[in-house]
């Protein structure tokens, strides 16, 4: 059985977004860590699309298939 794939929209919308991040800092210390899990936490919400998207995409092919095997 083959890995799951994401579509080439939500590779590209997730590696865009990837790209463009960016935390905010703080004065001393690194980043701010209220914004990383805020990021964190946005970066789920895009995985979560993509996720729903591709079971929706796999529901219907088992939809289609299951009609293929009902018609013989």
């Amino acid at each position: 059985m083959s890995e799951p794939q994401l579509s080439e929209k939500q590779e590209q919308r997730i590696a865009d977004w990837l790209r463009k991040v960016k935390f905010r800092k703080k004065i001393f210390g690194g980043v701010d860590e209220a914004d990383v899990w805020q990021k964190i936490n946005a970066l789920n919400d895009i995985y979560k699309e993509a996720w729903i998207a591709e079971r929706a995409r796999y529901n219907a092919l088992l939809a289609e298939r299951g009609k293929g095997v009902d018609a013989k």
